[in-house]
């Protein structure tokens, strides 16, 4: 089953996923796949972002703001091609082989508007064995489009985060 994680920025759907993918360790599960938290200044204020495994805990520098990265740019942002590659070839495993409960967080507009990021392997969602859980966060502005380009055959779920239901987990 594919389901969709929404909900606006900052409202915490990368810190639920982190807490999911805990509980599902602490029942026997081996999730595998990518989150991308937030990497915040001395003053709170974010500036980047990294890719996680969240198999291995190996952690790649993605995307920041107060720092140039060498590769693509996207509003305030300045991207690592060697993180968006070592994660591409991350999911590429996972989404072909993987655990049972896969995360990729998230797919916004560096993928569908510009090509870039993650967007190299989100024709392989189309083939997503559907026994297995994928868990996929997706801006909510992006979500029509994302479904009729790669799923819109699939069955899947839409979920969306708010401040009042973030701390209930994913059902």
């Amino acid at each position: 089953m594919i389901t969709i994680i929404t909900g606006s920025r900052g409202v915490g759907k990368t810190t639920l996923l982190l807490k999911f993918i805990e509980e599902l360790k602490i029942k026997g599960s081996r999730p595998s796949g990518i989150l991308t938290p937030a990497i915040y200044n001395i003053n709170g204020d974010k500036v980047g972002f990294y890719a996680l495994d969240v198999a291995t805990g190996e952690q790649l520098e993605m995307g920041r703001s107060d720092k140039e990265l060498n590769s693509h740019s996207y509003g305030p942002f300045s991207f690592s091609e060697r993180g968006f590659i070592r994660a591409n070839e991350i999911l590429k495993c996972v989404l072909t082989k993987g655990s049972e409960d896969v995360f990729l967080d998230e797919i916004g507009p560096l993928e569908l508007e510009k090509g870039y990021g993650f967007f190299p392997i989100l024709s392989l969602i189309s083939n997503f064995d559907k026994s297995r859980n994928f868990y996929l966060v997706i801006r909510r502005s992006l979500i029509d489009e994302f479904i009729g380009r790669f799923i819109a055959d699939k069955e899947y779920r839409i979920i969306e985060i708010t401040p009042e239901n973030r701390n209930k987990g994913i059902c």
